[in-house]
This record gives structure tokens, sequence and C-alpha cells, in this order.
């Protein structure tokens, strides 16, 4: 008797052991393009499970609905549950209260060959962004000219090639450049607003008013206003030889590299001195940089790798305001609409 009791208590166990309650652990992301979650599934009661987020390029993970960090995660099942994993973009730039943007990433360059879109039918030649971050062309820009047929990146104020306003007028009268609105934005001498743009980020061609031209007010709140969480808006910097200025994103995460005397207008350029590696991490994480590409007027370049001068779509007094940094200075000014300068696209967040 005592045998089969024992029988029976050994069959009790296993059925028991073998009928485990079984729970399903659903895994979600807050945004699919942004990234990626595993380890959902159905478990046994009392299974030790990991789930993980992984963010795509461009983007990180934040924390699982809950507040929890932990990154994978580890879960002991005991019902069923969703876990959300909320990923946030980390190439936004603020340039107002309400208006956040990504930069382009290089700067914008021409050549009279080939054919592209504008906002109206076609025009000659290709508008392009510069295949690295730090790349510029140099004292090739004194051989602008109708006929030229070599890149140049340094352009006159609004010489998008809308009403004869070309990208390779290199006039000093001032008369002859665009006179009429005080502000270009979402006007068709805007550069980006009226061209189509060839994009090696993304090997495709960018349509015309996909990208556009800051304006004064942007780039102040930009430069000077704008709250980050990292407290860091800008540094001086030489990235792969190239001097320059580095422009930190909203949320940019200090532990990825450590930046020195931002925010400080009279640093110089060898503050921070960053190879090639180190900025493809770094860029990855948001940054961007304008390289110190010099400026033009009409055929003699100066400065080249020394100032950096970027153009806004906004005037004052006849004027144009600009961004100018070089090694004792980072600031917005404004100078004659003549005068090639660098150009740096934008496209409002979606």
């Amino acid at each position: 008797m005592k045998k089969v009791m024992m029988l029976v208590v050994a069959v009790a166990t296993l059925m028991l052991t073998g009928c485990k309650k079984e729970f399903t652990i659903t895994v979600q992301s807050n945004n699919s393009a942004w990234g990626s979650v595993t380890g959902g599934g159905t478990y046994a009661e009392g299974t030790v499970i990991s789930i993980e987020a992984k963010a795509n390029s461009g983007y990180q993970f934040v924390s699982w609905q809950d507040g929890n960090t932990s990154n994978p995660r580890s879960i002991t099942v005991k019902s069923n549950e969703t876990y959300k994993a909320t990923f946030e973009c980390i190439l936004l730039f603020s340039v107002s209260e309400t208006e956040t943007v990504y930069f382009s990433p290089g700067n914008l360059q021409w050549c009279a060959t080939g054919s592209h879109q504008v906002a109206d039918g076609t025009a000659a030649g290709t508008w392009r962004f510069a295949p690295n971050q730090w790349d510029t062309i140099g004292a090739a820009n004194n051989n602008i000219d109708s006929a030229y047929t070599g890149w140049i990146d340094l352009f006159g104020w609004g010489t998008s090639g809308y009403e004869e306003k070309y990208p390779y007028m290199s006039s000093g009268v001032e008369t002859e450049y665009v006179l009429g609105p005080k502000d270009i934005a979402g006007t068709n001498y805007d550069w980006g607003v009226y061209n189509a743009i060839d994009n090696p980020q993304t090997n495709s061609t960018d349509a015309p008013g996909t990208w556009r031209t800051l304006t004064y007010d942007e780039l102040n709140y930009l430069m000077e206003t704008r709250t980050t969480t990292s407290g860091i808006r800008y540094a001086k910097a030489t990235v792969n030889g190239v001097q320059g200025l580095v422009i930190v994103p909203d949320r940019w995460n200090t532990s990825v590299y450590t930046l020195n005397e931002t925010n400080t207008i009279n640093s110089t350029f060898a503050s921070n001195i960053i190879n090639g590696t180190d900025w493809d991490k770094i860029e990855s994480f948001g940054c961007v940089f304008l390289p110190a590409a010099g400026n033009r007027v009409m055929n003699s370049t100066y400065s080249i790798g020394i100032q950096g001068s970027y153009w806004t779509t906004t005037t004052t007094s006849g004027r144009v305001y600009f961004l100018n940094f070089y090694a004792n200075a980072v600031k917005i000014a404004y100078q004659s609409r003549m005068v090639g300068y660098s150009v740096r696209l934008v496209r409002s967040a979606e």
C-alpha cells in the first residue's frame, strides 16, 4: 500500500510540473523606425528571460515604459506583461521654442555639368552635399565662372539659380544680387527651396523644397538660446585635420566624447583635436561639423581653413546676417551679399 501511495504522489508531481502555467511577454517599440526590440514570446511561469532594445542609427534607447533603463533587461515571468521601449532621435536641433531641424550631411556644392530639377522645371548644373562634413573646395573657388565645370562651394547671397541669380556669380556690384525681399526664407532664392540636391548620405536626390537655409532668428536661437540636455551648444575643433565648429544636438550624450571649452567664443580650434575614427562615432550621435571654408570676393579666396562664414536668409539695413567663426570669435555678423560664403542647409523635423 505504501508503494502505491508513493507512486501516486510521484505521478501527481510529474503532472503538476508538466502543467506549469504559461504567460506571454510582449515587447514593443515606441517607433519601429527608431529602434527594434527582441525577447518577447510565451514562457513557463518562473522562467528568467532577457529583453533588449536596439536603437537604429541616429536614435538612442531612453527607457522602458516603467522607467527601468536596464538594457538588456532580465525578467522573471509571472504573468502576461507588455514592455515598451522608448527611443528618441539624437539628430535634432532646436531653432525656436517649437521648431526642430536636421542638418544636411555636408556643405552645399555646385558644378556646371549635368542638369537638375528645380521648383519650376529643370536647370543646368548639379547641386550636391559634400561627401564628408569636413570637405571644402578651397582655392578652386577662384575659378568661379559660367564656363568653369569644377565644383564650387562659396556663393553670393541668394544665388540659387532662380531669376538668373546664378551660383557662379562673382560680380563685385552688390545691386546685381537679390535685392527684393528682406528675408528669402521660403522663396526660390533659397538654395534648398529651389533646387534638387544630390545627397551622398542616402544615395538619392532630394527634391526641391526638402531643404532650406536658417533665418537669423533661428541661427541666433540655435547658437545662443536653446537648452540642451548636456548644456553644450557648440565647440571649436579640428576634425580630421580641418578646423571648424562642432554644433551639438539637443540630446547630446556627454559620455560619447568629451568636448573641451564648449560655448566659448574665444577658444581655439586646437581645443578639440578629433581624428576621423572618433568623428565617425561623434557624428553617429548627432553632432554637426561646419568647416572653416573661408570666403570669396569676386575671383579671390581668403581665410581658407581659418575662418568659417555661413549665410542666413535674413537681411538688415541692406546687408545679410551670417554665422562667422575664427580663432577668437563665434558670432552672428552681417556682410555684403556679393561676398561668397558657405551654405549649410536644414530640413524641418517630421
